[in-house]
């Protein structure tokens, strides 16, 4: 791989920053539609490269690393053909800062190139022993992006415009019931990951909780996001629950503001463990031992053991067959077009969006790639 540097002028625009570059292959241009962010606020990074040496065929590729100070997403990637040896590419990132300092954000930009006669000696298609495009990489080195990012006034449990409701199935139940309650978040903004409700145990009071993402979608402003937090509590005696309080910070119209729930009581019913009680008289036991009872009772123990131990290797066994089949439709996916589906249908919210959008280019774009090398990608990312 061949390494480069291009010229490279940085404007800065009165709502965005933009850097222009150009090498003796391609000359990019590199902008954002903000100067400055607050945490957590998406900032819209946007690259295209267009080629000027038209003698061969020319792809780019424009990545930007991972990071604990930010979170990136790949949101579109469109290829123009304009011609014969003559494509222009965008790439369009959402960067999310997530800590409240000034941000130097590097990139990795490769231009590859590949004659007529590479391109005809392979071929890309549905199967799994594509052959890759021999091509001839030049990596061009980039100004790294400097990016202010401005400390929120107050401390917030969400960054975005956002709605939050409450649902409950009943507010009376038996001693050994249970309450349904599902707060549903609904709006767009930055995902929270770690966001957990009901924060603090409520006394005497068994919870059980999951989390169902309905709708989460990337989007210039953030992700779309329908998401339910689903509560099942029980308990022996009345309980309250409380009224939730979400303090959230809003990027587009610049203010704060409150989600607010309502408070539930919980009328528990008491159960008479009397009723319970078999108060039939039992039989007199014998004054002697039954050597037979005892003979059959040992063997149904050792019955029931066996079983149960069986059982518990049978488990195990399942388990270790199930981790190692795991990922089998992925693995054994025989063309971009059916691994595609797949990732769409059954892994839409498992960080997966750069992979969707790299199948999607290939198909629509007859871009280059090797199958099994981006299975593998797939199946590690998912481990």
């Amino acid at each position: 791989m061949k390494n480069t540097l291009g010229k490279a002028i940085f404007l800065f625009m009165l709502f965005g920053i933009s850097l222009l570059g150009s090498t003796q292959l391609a000359s990019y241009k590199l902008t954002t539609n903000k100067k400055s962010v607050h945490t957590k606020e998406p900032l819209l990074i946007t690259f295209t490269a267009k080629q000027k040496n038209h003698s061969d065929n020319m792809f780019f590729s424009f990545n930007v690393p991972k990071s604990p100070d930010y979170e990136v997403k790949l949101l579109h990637k469109t290829i123009q053909d304009n011609g014969y040896h003559n494509t222009i590419t965008t790439f369009e990132y959402i960067l999310f800062a997530l800590k409240e300092e000034t941000l130097h954000v590097n990139f990795d930009f490769i231009i590859r190139t590949a004659s007529d006669k590479a391109v005809k000696q392979s071929y890309v298609d549905d199967h799994d022993d594509s052959i890759a495009i021999s091509t001839y990489d030049t990596k061009v080195k980039i100004r790294p992006l400097t990016i202010k990012v401005k400390k929120l006034s107050k401390d917030v449990d969400l960054v975005g415009d956002f709605r939050l409701n409450s649902q409950i199935d009943t507010t009376e139940i038996d001693q050994y019931g249970a309450v349904n309650l599902h707060y549903i978040l609904s709006g767009k903004g930055y995902k929270e990951p770690q966001l957990n409700l009901l924060r603090k145990q409520i006394k005497n009071v068994t919870i059980f909780s999951k989390i169902k993402n309905n709708i989460s979608k990337l989007t210039e402003e953030g992700y779309i996001i329908n998401t339910e937090y689903i509560y099942a509590l029980t308990s022996k005696e009345d309980f309250r629950v409380p009224a939730l309080a979400l303090e959230v910070y809003s990027p587009t119209k610049n203010r704060y503001y409150t989600l607010h729930t309502k408070a539930y009581t919980i009328k528990v019913k008491k159960i008479d463990t009397t009723v319970l009680i078999d108060k039939t008289n039992a039989p007199k036991a014998n004054n002697f031992v039954n050597i037979e009872a005892v003979k059959k009772f040992f063997i149904y123990a050792l019955l029931f053991l066996s079983g149960f131990l069986a059982a518990k290797l049978s488990e195990k066994s399942f388990i270790k067959r199930e981790k190692k089949e795991e990922f089998k439709d992925i693995k054994n996916a025989k063309s971009v077009k059916e691994l595609l589906t797949l990732l769409i249908m059954h892994y839409q919210d498992k960080g997966l969006d750069e992979y969707i959008f790299k199948l999607e280019d290939s198909l629509n774009n007859k871009q280059p790639l090797n199958l099994n090398k981006i299975k593998k990608e797939i199946v590690a990312e998912l481990t």
